[in-house]
């Protein structure tokens, strides 16, 4: 077709024997070996991938020092699409006014899982709940919005549903803030405004060819946004925000963003982590400026956690974490999906080079 001139089809070992070395990976789980083997012949690998999708997690406007921290390494994860977009807009809301607590249910296209996937009566005019199903979405927006935003356990609920639009999640997303006396003096149009002032990578505008100078869109009209009228924000890359509502009486903040699922919740964040990555190589003093600067926020400190054995001897254990492992760490103690968490935690464990807590944390994967 005219509108894929130009684009060549290759086998897995053509790729491997030719000059490219950046891969965009889409793969499905099953199949994750892949990305595996990509990385075994020296490529760098961006990966939306669920495979392995804990390791290395980021997106570019909430947490872009894990590129920074680890630039040499081979393979780079960005997380579900509905996680991309929650995730953005909760890093807004979270640097103006601490987010404590979060409640995100999804109504995700069709086209997120394949549009075939499902018999027409569950889907078509109709509301999907996955839980409980061979889809782990659920599970893993938790985890990794939770990782992503360092959420401690119990201050995030998640549910999920597919229904009947192409393209474009919607996300009803409601949080409580640790600002309450600050959120009770804004109005809606306050909270929109920040939003809109939210772009933590502006500096790299025009650098990075996919980038969009503000990650947000706000809709300010009744009855936005809507998934299949503002999944095109800025070519399918900015997350809609609107509906903005204040103290329900349970929350104080509720609101709904639509992500384009195709684009920016996909190959859209790899890209943007393989420009972001290539802009960084070819500008190394750029790249240790801004991990100073990070080094300089965050600390280096290691984050210690305490074990209790659970016996009546008040026997306490004890380790420490670097911040990257401990994202990781997070992510796996938020999980509803115990088998899963605990083949993470394996992974986990063969990651770590240091030997002095290495029982503590097989004391940890035995207790999940």
């Amino acid at each position: 077709p005219p509108p894929l001139a130009g684009i060549k089809v290759a086998s897995l070992e053509a790729v491997l024997e030719s000059d490219c070395k950046i891969a965009i990976s889409c793969v499905a789980p099953d199949v994750g070996y892949v990305e595996d083997i990509l990385t075994s012949h020296g490529f760098k690998v961006f990966s939306i991938s669920p495979y392995k999708r804990m390791d290395n997690l980021m997106v570019l406007e909430v947490n872009p020092e894990q590129l920074l921290r680890n630039i040499e390494f081979p393979l780079f994860k960005s997380p579900n699409c509905v996680s991309v977009g929650t995730s953005i807009a909760l890093k807004a809301l979270s640097d103006a006014y601490g987010v404590t607590e979060a409640s995100v249910c999804t109504f995700q296209s069709l086209s997120g899982r394949g549009d075939a996937m499902y018999p027409r009566e569950l889907v078509q005019g109709n509301v999907y709940p996955v839980w409980g199903t061979k889809e782990h979405t659920e599970q893993w927006i938790h985890n990794e919005v939770a990782a992503l935003l360092h959420m401690s356990p119990g201050t995030l609920s998640v549910r999920a549903n597919r229904v009947g639009v192409h393209i474009g999640h919607f996300i009803d997303v409601r949080v409580k803030v640790r600002d309450r006396k600050k959120m009770q003096q804004l109005t809606a149009e306050d909270v929109n405004r920040m939003f809109e002032s939210f772009a933590p990578m502006r500096a790299l505008v025009g650098h990075l060819p996919s980038l969009p100078p503000h990650p947000i869109s706000v809709q300010r009209e009744v009855g936005t946004p809507r998934p299949a009228t503002h999944n095109m924000e800025y070519g399918g890359m900015q997350v809609a925000v609107g509906n903005i509502k204040l103290e329900d009486g349970v929350w104080d903040l509720c609101f709904g963003l639509v992500v384009n699922n195709m684009i920016r919740g996909a190959y859209g964040a790899a890209l943007l982590m393989a420009e972001y990555h290539l802009y960084l190589k070819a500008h190394p003093e750029t790249s240790a400026k801004l991990l100073a600067q990070h080094g300089a926020s965050d600390g280096e400190m290691p984050y210690t956690f305490t074990i209790d054995d659970g016996d009546d001897t008040g026997g306490v254990g004890q380790f420490e974490l670097n911040r990257d492992d401990t994202l990781h760490l997070i992510g796996l103690l938020n999980s509803n999906e115990i088998d899963i968490a605990k083949r993470e935690l394996r992974v986990l464990l063969g990651r770590l080079r240091s030997e002095e807590h290495t029982s503590e944390l097989q004391s940890l994967a035995g207790s999940r």
